[in-house]
């Protein structure tokens, strides 16, 4: 169970990444504007190049974990950066999208999924 009880994404994201950039502005918005939970985790990238990417595009995240050997992305059976997972609150996955979020796919999906697990 995690701590609130409610739903929560989990992005793998890497500075060496052009899509998790592309996507990163949404990451903030999901945060900032809609009050959403949201856990990254480093993907094989050097820890000083994550804080260095975060602190230039914004570090809206709740906790950032360090995947420097792509075992945490191996547990949760990613295909490469970025890929988002939507845990319930009760911790069980939900829902996962391998590539970059788009407007579209969060008002569409994301949003109401998250309000549904609730």
């Amino acid at each position: 169970h995690l701590e609130n009880g409610e739903p929560q994404l989990v992005n793998f994201f890497a500075s060496w990444c052009l899509p998790c950039r592309a996507e990163h502005p949404l990451m903030v918005e999901l945060v900032q504007k809609h009050g959403v939970a949201v856990h990254a985790v480093n993907y094989k990238n050097e820890a000083a190049e994550a804080v260095a990417w975060l602190r230039a595009l914004g570090d809206s995240y709740d906790r950032i974990g360090y995947d420097r050997d792509g075992r945490v992305g191996i547990e949760f059976g990613i295909y490469g950066v970025p890929e988002t997972f939507m845990i319930d609150g009760q911790g069980h996955v939900r829902y996962r999208h391998a590539g970059p979020l788009t407007p579209e796919l969060v008002a569409d999906v994301i949003l109401p999924m998250l309000e549904s697990a609730k």
